[in-house]
């Protein structure tokens, strides 16, 4: 690839709304805004991933296929090589910025399992920089002294806390200053979540980021900063839990996104359910007894301004459809559209306690289903490889190269306890991984041999927006799709019967959608209808309806099943 090529990095966060299927609420077809506009401009595409039944009526010989990510050949990307390194790293945030051209990452960086702290600190954060995702430089920055040296790239830890304040955060003083405290494991700070933000009100806003403190008063704390190496933090934190409170450490694993359909800052924060009846902590919880059982799971909370907080909720937890030793470790996710695409890290209990990463997905960001659940997106590897343990961090937008996405998490080689990893401490080792797939190909409704067929789509009544339909679809030994408009009643329209179709075969991002007389579906805007897929051996991955003339974007063939194995960021 050729760095240099900056017109082909893209963000898809921008991209057009997801279709949400007539009759419910939000209503048929209807694009979100785009970023930044409140006046109902339409988006000039919009998006049906199928990762849900929102859209779907029926699939009769057609099931969801997951398409697992491809591990990057040079994984870790990142790894400890400095002096400054100790043996973990962990990379809880990574963007593109395109005002900068640079790939950016904020990693948690320090000792674990044994191996020495640096001038008393166990964990801290360090910023490194990349022009294209793969290769990654750790620049001297100089930022600030540590263990007497500023050769290096770290730019926030627990000192860094107690000796600034963030503009504008400073006069909020509702918190609970907890009656006992937390038993020390050397000095850690961390933030998760780095946006941009839109709107900041002063330069030293440019980026915001979740942040724990550990020896330092304890909750979610803002921080920000006016270049990303810089950070200030707040005073106080702005969502105490009664766990927070109760001396038995904080749950440092959060995600901070600005949500650009609901024009808010919306946080995702690891809780413990026992407490979930109230999410906000208070001077009683100070003595109260800890959890039964520490088990992990998710809650949201929104703000307009990244000061007060409203509409906490307990949102997502491993449930009895899943094994019983899982627990949600982490959780992050992204928009495309008005469609979440979320990245579960789930924890096994089980010896020696591995995690690896499954997808769910939403149309509010608070109501998450699975996706082909059970089946990992990116798979942990095996006890000793380098992501044994795998965990997806915070990336508030996705990053895309040449219509190719790139997913950064944490790969660890050692299980959780490490007790059943008797090793050197320098054998343990933790590092930021790379994984890759192509634009819209999470999963795809897929034909199977086990049904002789036919083998149908119908999505359910939308009314149409755009009057160019495309599918991001592969066909393989001579199968085929083709598309039929039919009326909410189920009647094929004149114009666009299945007879009247154009076949599209082989595998691209966008095949254009055409009858024998209608090069699109233009005739049909403003209309309600349905889709019949009728497909022969083929899978779908999605649909765009679109203003524009899209490119075809042909890819290489996906019909082998052989075993999933790493490869490039260009393989399909």
């Amino acid at each position: 690839m050729h760095t240099d090529r900056r017109e082909f990095f893209r963000l898809t966060g921008a991209a057009g709304a997801g279709l949400i299927a007539a009759g419910g609420i939000p209503a048929v077809g209807e694009a979100a805004a785009l970023p930044g506009h409140k006046d109902g401009t339409k988006a000039a595409f919009a998006t049906e991933l199928f990762l849900d039944n929102q859209l779907i009526e029926v699939t009769p010989g057609v099931s969801r296929r997951l398409h697992p990510a491809k591990k990057h050949l040079l994984n870790p990307v990142v790894r400890c090589e400095r002096w400054c390194d100790g043996n973990i790293i962990q990379p809880y945030t990574t963007m593109y910025d395109e005002e900068d051209k640079l790939f950016k990452m904020w990693a948690r960086t320090g000792s674990g399992r044994g191996f020495p702290y640096l001038g008393g600190h166990a964990a801290y954060m360090t910023y490194l920089t990349s022009t294209d995702g793969v290769h990654w430089d750790k620049p001297d920055l100089g930022a600030m002294d540590v263990a007497g040296r500023r050769d290096h790239n770290i730019v926030f830890t627990s000192d860094s806390a107690a000796a600034t304040v963030a503009a504008g955060y400073e006069k909020k003083t509702n918190f609970v200053v907890p009656t006992r405290s937390q038993k020390p494991q050397g000095k850690k700070a961390f933030f998760w979540g780095v946006n941009k933000h839109p709107h900041p009100r002063h330069d030293s806003e440019k980026f915001v980021a979740l942040a724990i403190i550990q020896d330092h008063r304890r909750g979610a704390h803002i921080v920000t900063s006016p270049d990303g190496i810089r950070w200030s933090c707040a005073g106080s934190p702005f969502w105490q839990t009664p766990h927070d409170v109760a001396g038995t450490g904080d749950d440092c694993l959060m995600h901070l996104i600005y949500d650009k359909v609901k024009q808010k800052w919306v946080v995702y924060r690891r809780i413990i359910p026992e407490f979930s009846e109230r999410m906000l902590a208070n001077q009683s919880d100070c003595d109260r007894k800890r959890a039964d059982r520490y088990y992990r799971s998710y809650a949201y909370a929104e703000s307009d301004d990244l000061m007060d907080w409203n509409n906490h909720r307990f949102i997502l937890a491993m449930d009895p459809d899943d094994p019983p030793d899982t627990e949600l470790y982490q959780f992050g996710c992204h928009q495309l559209g008005q469609t979440y695409v979320g990245y579960m890290s789930v924890f096994y209990r089980r010896s020696p306690q591995p995690i690896n990463i499954h997808l769910a997905t939403s149309r509010d960001g608070v109501h998450f289903t699975r996706v082909c659940r059970g089946e990992p997106f990116i798979s942990h590897g095996p006890l000793g490889y380098y992501d044994f343990m795998a965990m997806c961090c915070s990336q508030p937008e996705p990053v895309m190269v040449d219509d190719t996405v790139y997913v950064y998490y944490a790969a660890l080689n050692f299980p959780h306890d490490g007790e059943s990893f008797q090793t050197d401490p320098a054998e343990l080792q933790s590092g930021a991984a790379l994984a890759t797939f192509k634009r819209d190909r999470y999963a795809s409704l897929s034909t199977s041999d086990l049904d002789p067929g036919p083998c149908r789509i119908v999505t359910k009544p939308f009314v149409v927006q755009h009057p160019k339909l495309y599918l991001n679809a592969a066909t393989w030994m001579k199968g085929s799709i083709r598309v039929e408009a039919l009326t909410p009643d189920w009647q094929p329209i004149e114009g666009f019967t299945e007879k009247q179709a154009q076949r599209i075969h082989g595998d691209a991002l966008d095949h254009p959608v055409s009858w024998k007389h209608n090069a699109d579906v233009k005739q049909l805007v403003g209309k309600e209808i349905r889709l019949k897929f009728h497909m022969e051996r083929a899978r779908l991955y999605a649909m765009t309806l679109s203003n524009d003339a899209r490119k075809l974007g042909a890819v290489e063939g996906e019909s082998a099943h052989g075993k999933q194995t790493d490869s490039v960021p260009t393989a399909n």
